[in-house]
């Protein structure tokens, strides 16, 4: 059945209201305004500089013995960010060995136990067997019969899916998810309350362990960025120095971004790329060294306590003694192409699940995630490379075939076919339940299982290659191997193919090819994860494909600016807001401030000079200004008659407390400082606001290019932008507005979240089950009545 042009009219219209929708939700959010949080850290520095040196210096100004241990303090001050740094990267580190340890055991407690003491999962039950394939005795499965084993399998990864959505849905819903669109929003300035506090660090490390050993296709790399971060700002928020400045706050979440996928994958530089590349739109070199000894400690702290005691920092990091050949490259774009197409498929098809379960499955997040635990350790348990952990069946996979890598017959020629045919069936059902998995109401990251599908394809690729050496070794392609080495390593194509996904389902691209040679140490095939990595980027970008972490942000509606978002031919004009509610310089009473901001929700207030005169004088959060309000109310003698004054006299002599102090002097100020201040400002003649007003405004022409002030907006970060002509105010521009107006004035075929197939259908197979399950109560209700 075809639809008419009505009929997709409708339908595109039906998208465009649930994308304005989207737009409208940015009203839940709070806006850090970065140039404002710098003006205060910079009025905190200059006070406690003057402060410092009236206390300590003596009445000629000779350096005495007070100002001797002053410069003492102020040296250890200095180190206060790389102790900061250095707590958080141990924190970090021994909560990932931690959750590795539990992950190993819960994952093996679905197949048996240990004899010689419960707490042991296989690899340290059986540590003295070394062979994969020796009897272990003391490893005991939980039955002989292979039904049996099947059913307490998926009872195992039912119960572990229960107990982790449960507590998410009960205790902490943040703990939700990848969670790293949600730190990008939150280090571009917007705030969400909660996302990084204890609640959700203490659930979501103590449910993702729960969550892998259920078989879910799901990774806990993703989350550990997460966790990572909320320890940074837990531990940030034990110092005073970083509670108070955002922008300070916002360096070590970005400095634990890179720690969590430093322990994740044991790598530090391709953790420290991660945060540069994905992370954070504005990346300064102080933040990048604070990254990398953050990232250094906690692998520092990972290898220390060994969690695998094999000397590795994760399970699958493997090394390659030999190396490869030009023909190869033929076999390494297959695997690019393969990355770039799965990207595209999963970010598509995945995007339209969440549409699904957005619509029906928002209440229904504890009983998705038993299904889909229940489904996978169904199908799954069948296939050797699906019943076993993702991290373990890469390291299985990447292994050269000689020194312990023939593990299951994996390189015996005689199987070869019949391995090849289990690995391809491992991809497909593998990647559709990334698609229906990723983005369930339980920690679930996105990395490892998009690795375990390109490893998977990745060594079906390398066995075909070594079968056609075998059949025909004296080819001319295959003319430079050496008839006594091992010309194809199966296990290199694994960890190329893996490295495509990743880069494919991401869109990064350095960090990548620098993950994997951390994870194999082989500089020689550098070159390869290069090549590799190009072709899948250029596949990806001739698809139009972006990042899945982008993708989820536009489609849960988070603000935040990306590079595509301007408005070319368009002036800011166009953009801002005219009917604006403005303060005057002079002749407004407190009742009316207080009236104004009762019948009023913007963040701040325009200052002009006169109701007669638009001349903008300076600009006031509603913030300072409710504060100054109140606290002038309990220590000063107003009334709501009180004149205010939001322009300074040149008689005002109150400047005693803020000498040689810049415009916007009183912000960020302590709170006695705060309450002496107005105390000598709060008089029943006039209530003096002027010090909290921000008197230079980042103000612009109406007749500047949209464009130019999107990109005022990514690289400064103020909250508002005044739009003044002549000194005359005529609107102002929030990213609010940008955002709006993008998404108004986006051509109907630029969603990236319409209806598409996969949403169709699934809304079908809802459909017939809702229908199901209504038929089956009514014939339960009669059978009741009988």
């Amino acid at each position: 059945m075809t639809r008419t042009g009505a009929q997709y009219g409708r339908l595109h219209n039906r998208d465009y209201e649930e994308e304005i929708e989207q737009i409208r939700r940015y009203e839940d959010f709070t806006t850090i305004d970065w140039i404002q949080d710098s003006i205060v850290e910079r009025n905190r520095r200059i006070r406690n500089a003057r402060a410092a040196r009236a206390a300590f210096r003596g009445p000629r100004g000779e350096i005495t013995p007070a100002w001797v241990w002053a410069q003492f303090w102020r040296f250890l001050r200095a180190g206060e960010p790389w102790l900061v740094i250095s707590l958080v990267g141990i924190f970090i580190g021994v909560n990932a060995a931690i959750i590795s340890i539990i992950t190993e055991w819960l994952s093996d407690i679905k197949m048996g136990y240990c004899m010689d003491g419960w707490w042991l999962n296989s690899q340290f039950c059986c540590w003295e067997v070394e062979s994969d394939d020796e009897f272990c005795p003391s490893w005991h499965l939980w039955s002989t019969a292979t039904l049996a084993r099947w059913l307490i399998y998926v009872m195992f990864a039912a119960i572990f899916s229960f107990v982790a959505a449960h507590l998410v849905r009960s205790m902490a819903k943040y703990a939700a998810g990848s969670g790293i669109s949600e730190i990008k929003c939150i280090l571009t300035g917007f705030v969400m309350q909660g996302f990084l506090g204890y609640a959700t660090f203490f659930i979501k490390s103590l449910t993702l362990p729960l969550v892998i050993a259920s078989g879910l296709s799901v990774g806990k790399e993703g989350p550990s960025v997460h966790v990572a971060c909320c320890i940074g700002s837990i531990v940030a928020s034990w110092f005073q120095r970083f509670s108070r400045s955002q922008g300070k706050m916002r360096e070590i979440i970005t400095a634990a971004s890179a720690a969590g996928v430093a322990v994740a994958f044991g790598s530090p530089i391709g953790g420290v790329l991660f945060s540069i590349e994905e992370m954070s739109q504005m990346f300064r070199i102080k933040t990048m060294w604070r990254s990398f000894v953050c990232a250094l400690v906690a692998t520092f702290t990972l290898s220390v306590m060994n969690p695998f005691r094999t000397g590795k920092l994760v399970l699958f990091q493997v090394t390659y003694s030999r190396d490869w050949h030009f023909f190869e490259i033929i076999f390494f774009i297959i695997l690019g192409i393969f990355g770039g197409l799965y990207g595209a498929f999963v970010v598509k098809f995945n995007m339209q699940v969440a549409a699904f379960r957005r619509k029906h499955l928002a209440t229904h997040g504890v009983a998705e995630a038993v299904i889909l635990a229940t489904l996978t350790a169904t199908i799954g348990y069948f296939n050797r490379f699906m019943r076993i952990d993702m991290t373990e069946m890469m390291s299985i996979l990447f292994r050269e075939c000689e020194g312990g890598g023939d593990h299951n017959n994996l390189c015996q020629m005689a199987v070869q076919w019949p391995m090849a045919n289990s690995l391809l069936l491992a991809t497909f059902i593998r990647m559709g339940f990334v698609v229906i998995s990723y983005g369930a109401k339980v920690p679930a990251g996105i990395f490892v299982p998009s690795m375990a599908v390109g490893a998977t394809f990745g060594r079906m690729v390398g066995i075909m290659v070594k079968a056609m050496y075998r059949a025909y070794p004296h080819s001319g392609i295959f003319a430079v191997c050496d008839p006594n080495v091992p010309c194809i390593t199966p296990g290199t194509y694994a960890f190329l193919g893996a490295a495509a996904a990743l880069s494919g389902v991401m869109r990064i691209t350095v960090t990548v090819v620098v993950i994997m040679f951390e994870l194999t140490g082989a500089l020689t095939y550098i070159l390869p994860t290069m090549i590799v990595i190009l072709v899948t980027k250029a596949v990806g970008d001739f698809l139009g494909t972006r990042g899945i972490a982008d993708e989820a942000i536009r489609f849960n509606g988070y603000p935040i600016l990306e590079n595509e978002d301007h408005g070319f031919n368009v002036s800011v004009s166009d953009v801002m807001k005219k009917d604006l509610d403005i303060l005057f310089a002079s002749g407004m009473l407190v009742s009316d401030v207080e009236g104004l901001l009762a019948s009023t929700n913007v963040k701040g207030f325009p200052i002009v000079d006169s109701e007669s005169s638009q001349t903008l004088v300076g600009y006031m959060g509603r913030t300072e200004l409710r504060y100054v309000l109140d606290k002038a109310q309990n220590v000063g003698d107003i009334t709501p008659s009180t004149p205010c004054a939001f322009l300074r006299e040149a008689s005002d002599q109150e400047d005693f407390v803020l000498s040689d102090m810049t415009s916007g002097s009183a912000l960020g100020v302590e709170e006695d400082l705060a309450t002496e201040l107005i105390e000598t400002s709060a008089t029943i003649d006039v209530l003096k606001l002027w010090p909290w007003v921000n008197q230079t405004p980042l103000t612009v022409s109406p007749r500047l290019p949209l464009e130019i002030v999107t990109q005022l907006f990514k690289r400064m970060g103020p909250r508002v932008i005044l739009v003044e002509e002549h000194g005359s105010l005529k609107g102002l521009v929030t990213v609010k507005d940008v955002l709006r107006f993008n998404a108004v004035e986006r051509p109907m075929g630029d969603l990236h979240w319409d209806a598409g197939e996969l949403e169709a259908v699934l809304d079908v197979m809802w459909t017939w089950a809702v229908g199901i399950v209504e038929i089956c109560m009514e014939w339960y209700r009669r059978l009741i009545r009988r």
